[in-house]
């Protein structure tokens, strides 16, 4: 491998982009080129770390809240039914030393 290929491996490399056949071919180039490779690899990471810290926040759809919330109450209401057959309850875990139903956070 020649260093301008070394260089574009090192940019996937620093934001984990690399697939398992190109991390054990970059970490041997990595060690053929030295210090020069790891200068390059530090660069990376410090732009790649101010790339992130420059993002601005994104408000995330009005949807996602409404189906993540759904999500839980789905889990949640799974949890509780599993947990009432299988301590032999049939008031779906109502009887938990937690009272109410609730399931403990």
């Amino acid at each position: 491998m020649n260093f301008e290929e070394f260089e574009n491996l090192a940019r996937l490399y620093v934001v984990g982009a690399l697939e398992d056949g190109e991390e054990e071919a970059f970490q041997e180039a990595r060690q053929e080129f030295g210090e020069r490779a790891e200068q390059l690899v530090a660069e990376f990471r410090q732009l790649n770390s101010v790339f992130a810290l420059s993002l601005r926040p994104h408000p995330p759809h009005p949807d996602t809240k409404r189906k993540l919330l759904r999500a839980i109450r789905e889990t949640m209401q799974g949890a509780r039914k599993s947990n009432g057959a299988s301590n032999g309850n049939s008031d779906g875990g109502r009887d938990h030393p937690h009272g109410s139903g609730e399931m403990a956070l």
